[in-house]
């Protein structure tokens, strides 16, 4: 039997990381949420995922800015795919994306919230193969 791949979800909305894990748990995947930048770094040191599911605006503004930019330099966990999926531009009015914004804003992929599931499991699917 294949070992399920594992997610990690990093969003401080409890109720839209439990949807996002809800459904990525029914198609197959093992998946953890975590709540902030500080718990979300532990799961990351303590039980590698396979993809990372990152909010930008937590505690601070630049949470998920920061913890992407910091693993993206990390010899150790620069190779996991992170998934960026943040209601940024709804609340800000900035628009950010991967080919802009490569410099600092180097996540895989980015899409925002809320996601339609289809959308979500194909972004998923495609980064974590």
């Amino acid at each position: 039997m294949l070992e399920k791949k594992k997610i990690l979800i990093i969003d401080d909305d409890q109720d839209y990381g439990e949807a996002l894990k809800i459904i990525l748990a029914n198609n197959g995947f093992l998946v953890h949420h975590a709540l902030n930048i500080q718990d979300g770094r532990k799961s990351i040191e303590s039980n590698r995922p396979g993809l990372i599911i990152l909010d930008v605006m937590m505690d601070k503004h630049t949470d998920g800015f920061d913890l992407c930019y910091n693993l993206k330099h990390d010899e150790k966990y620069k190779s996991i795919p992170i998934l960026m999926v943040t209601a940024v531009t709804d609340k800000t009015g900035f628009k950010f994306s991967p080919e802009t914004d490569g410099e600092y804003l180097q996540a895989d992929d980015y899409v925002a919230k809320p996601v339609p599931a289809s959308e979500l499991l194909l972004r998923v699917n495609k980064l974590i193969g």
